[in-house]
């Protein structure tokens, strides 16, 4: 159940001067964060285009069944199934064994996490009164939250150390036929599935079984339920003597569905409490875009030094292999232009949070100047943006950039010599008129 604690603060008008004035550093900070990102987000995105491109041109089939040697060192495309002849995959804590490419173990525990929220308002003589709120909760997450930046620690401890981690195992050497993926494609293969613990044999770690003392009297019984079959191990006993004593951790070990719980409370997760699971990659039929050496597939390196290498899941036709990576080429490119605007935005706004609270001893003429310099930053964010977009594309691209200050200088050169010409017509006119 979700826990808070509020905490107020008063800011003085001076104080208040002093943070905003400390806020311009910053924005100029954000500003120039956002024009470096901009300008190398274009660069990659055109010299990304212009590999896909390059390659797309060179690329050739190859069959599975054999390697040819006329393509060594060349960039081919194929398609077929994955397998590995290597030994089966085996966790070595809880013993999921599996004959497929991959195995992963996933932990998640429930942890304590941090949330803060913050209300202010003004006052007479320009100080502010602000009410800060962090609240605490749990959730069950496979990364690590440290509570050591909590601003209540006490009651909110997450543990530094997991008993139990994330793992993977990957069954190499992984093959596409006749030819051996390279790490940098065995990572690509990320279509996990999970894996149905009813038909494997689990080890339980030691620590988690019932021990029962055996030199109880021959009467003293002990049982174990097993909730309704749901889980495999619960530690709740009965005993028909008050001599009898059983040794039992203080934590259960149980599996629910394809899922293993280490609860001190199965029906009350609790933080500490752990869920693991177990997933695993399957023999799928792929499509790679790469380069041959030997009975190898790698990245291909284009004449700009660009890394290639695709893969994709099913049979895909080279062609749309390469539509796929321009889309994505794409995508990525303007989901970063969107992060790069809005922080330079956030930075323009930043460096006018100075004015704004300048005139807060004029609260009308503050909601005012706040409306304005919003107003501003935004279009300072579209000219400087876009601005540094269109320079640091042309920038890759040198002929359209000598082309375009051609364009711009015969449109200036034009404009003037039609203004003079249209001059000595306008001042026969006047003496026209005069006369």
């Amino acid at each position: 159940m979700a826990d808070s604690v509020s905490v107020s603060s008063h800011h003085s008008y001076g104080s208040r001067v002093g943070n905003s004035f400390k806020s311009i550093l910053w924005g100029i900070i954000l500003v120039i964060v956002s024009i470096c990102l901009l300008a190398r987000n274009e660069n990659n995105y055109v010299k990304q285009k212009a590999a896909l491109k390059e390659w797309a041109e060179i690329v050739q089939e190859a069959t599975i069944d054999q390697i040819d040697s006329e393509l060594e060192w060349k960039e081919i495309h194929v398609s077929g199934e994955t397998a590995s002849k290597a030994e089966a995959l085996q966790d070595s804590t809880f013993w999921i064994k599996t004959d497929d490419l991959k195995l992963k173990r996933t932990v998640e525990m429930y942890q304590w996490y941090e949330e803060e929220h913050e209300e202010c308002h003004d006052n007479y003589w320009w100080s502010e009164d602000c009410k800060t709120t962090y609240t605490y909760d749990t959730k069950r997450s496979d990364e690590a939250i440290s509570s050591n930046d909590f601003y209540q620690t006490t009651n909110h401890e997450n543990p530094s150390t997991w008993e139990y981690e994330s793992d993977e195992r990957v069954k190499e050497p992984i093959t596409l036929w006749v030819y051996t993926l390279t790490p940098i494609f065995i990572n690509q293969l990320t279509n996990y599935k999970t894996i149905n613990l009813s038909e494997q044999s689990i080890n339980i770690p030691e620590k988690y079984k019932l021990i029962a003392d055996q030199t109880t009297q021959t009467n003293d019984t002990t049982t174990v339920e097993d909730n309704n079959n749901n889980y495999l191990y619960w530690d709740n006993e009965t005993t028909t003597e008050t001599t009898n004593t059983t040794v039992a951790t203080n934590k259960n070990f149980h599996i629910n569905g394809n899922q293993i719980y280490i609860w001190a409370d199965p029906t009350k997760p609790a933080v500490w409490d752990l869920k693991i699971t177990f997933s695993s990659i399957k023999p799928w039929t792929v499509s790679i875009v790469w380069k041959q050496m030997g009975n190898e597939l790698t990245s291909y390196k284009v004449s700009n030094w660009r890394n290639i290498n695709l893969l994709s899941q099913g049979n895909v036709s080279a062609e749309d292999m390469f539509l796929q990576a321009q889309k994505e080429n794409k995508m990525m490119t303007w989901i970063i232009r969107f992060i790069g605007l809005l922080l330079m935005y956030c930075g323009f706004a930043a460096m006018f949070k100075f004015i704004e609270t300048l005139a807060k001893v004029l609260p009308f003429l503050a909601n005012i100047i706040w409306v304005w310099t919003g107003i501003i930053a935004l279009w300072l964010t579209l000219i400087v943006g876009f601005v540094t977009i269109w320079i640091a594309w042309l920038a890759v691209r040198p002929v359209i950039w000598i082309c375009c200050l051609i364009v711009a200088a015969c449109g200036i050169f034009f404009l003037i010599k039609n203004k003079k010409s249209k001059t000595p017509a306008k001042e026969i006119t006047n003496e026209i008129i005069e006369s």
